[in-house]
């Protein structure tokens, strides 16, 4: 039993080539994804190897994947703990500790451009919430960097219209923010785990869902889906692909931690672009089988903007009631859409250009730590 436990945990963690001096640093990081994940692939592998070459052999990183040190859920405690030195962490798994970070995460709708999305996280969280800081810190852990999901689409079964045809239509929807919005649909949103999508489209117990385009690659739902919004609709951006223990920080000297806050950028940006390429391959996959991709109507982009002022109302709530924010909980949501305007306005000027993002990234967020 004993040897089948740490082959297993061997296999599932990828230790990156180290420079084989006795005196290299590890840092264990926890990847609650499996190891094919993008964010693994595209964003966490070749920052590893880019730490250790910056840190000339000083550093490695291992990365262990598929939630085999530590669940989603579980992974602060196991950053507090220092069971791990890092890991990622999804605020929405643990709103009690960290109640501020998820707090601003609450406005997801709001964000449908994942460049945007993690740039305007990046730099609210890091440089213009010292509470968000402060509660990591209770919990002796130091957030480096956060990343933002691909855009949230409507995926049917059938052809549909407009998106006001979804009353009365069963939607599978996660989240807060999600749920509000089709709920403005008068549709009724039932509770699928993500597994499970395909085979309850199929058999007609959901009529629609609320995911990212990458889910007709990842679930081949081209198979059972047949009409997609061509409207994106927000991006999660309210976890760190980062976060370090603060002992483990602070025992790097400083040529370390310069190795690794200089290599924060092209983390972020290359997590971004997989995610946005990934959503690429997925429509040209589901056009090839056939699935129509309905550009919006202006009636349901109104509908979407009118609907994203309401949220703020109903986050400036939730800001109240966890007391984030102290005597100015407005003033707290404001700040992160301040952000978010700020780099809707430079991802605009940059276009495509992840080179551009990178640097952008760099000079405006991770020169500043």
């Amino acid at each position: 039993m004993k040897m089948r436990s740490t082959a297993s945990l061997l296999a599932a963690s990828i230790i990156v080539a180290a420079s084989g001096t006795a005196s290299a640093t590890n840092i264990s990081y926890s990847n609650p994804f499996p190891s094919s994940h993008t964010i693994q692939t595209t964003s966490m592998e070749p920052f590893a190897k880019a730490i250790e070459e910056s840190s000339n052999g000083s550093l490695r990183l291992t990365i262990h994947s598929g939630g085999v040190m530590a669940s989603g859920p579980a992974t602060l405690s196991a950053i507090q703990r220092s069971t791990v030195d890092a890991g990622l962490v999804v605020s929405a798994w643990v709103t009690s500790q960290l109640p501020a970070t998820d707090t601003a995460a609450q406005f997801t709708i709001a964000a449908s451009d994942p460049r945007v999305a993690a740039a305007a996280a990046n730099e609210f969280y890091l440089l213009r919430c010292p509470e968000c800081l402060e509660e990591n810190k209770k919990v002796n852990a130091r957030p480096l960097a956060y990343y933002a999901s691909s855009t949230y689409h409507f995926i049917c079964r059938r052809p549909i219209d407009s998106l006001d045809e979804l009353a009365g239509k069963r939607v599978r929807a996660t989240s807060a923010p999600l749920v509000n919005w089709v709920e403005q649909f008068n549709s009724t949103v039932v509770a699928v785990p993500t597994a499970d999508i395909y085979q309850a489209m199929q058999r007609g117990q959901t009529d629609c869902t609320v995911g990212p385009l990458a889910y007709f690659r990842s679930l081949n739902l081209q198979e059972v889906a047949e009409w997609a919004s061509d409207m994106p609709f927000g991006s999660y951006y309210g976890a760190t692909i980062m976060t370090m223990n603060t002992r483990a920080w602070d025992r790097l000297d400083e040529a370390q931690q310069t190795a690794i806050t200089d290599n924060l950028a092209a983390m972020v940006r290359n997590a971004t672009e997989g995610y946005i390429k990934d959503g690429e391959n997925a429509r040209a996959t589901a056009l090839e089988a056939g699935v129509i991709f309905a550009e919006p109507r202006e009636q349901d982009v109104k509908k979407l903007e009118s609907h994203i002022e309401r949220e703020f109302e109903r986050v400036v709530g939730v800001a109240r009631e966890r007391g984030v924010g102290g005597d100015d909980p407005e003033g707290f949501v404001k700040s992160f859409m301040e952000t978010l305007e700020k780099w809707e306005s430079i991802v605009s000027e940059l276009g495509d250009d992840f080179d551009a993002y990178e640097q952008a990234l760099h000079e405006e967020i991770f020169s500043k730590l």
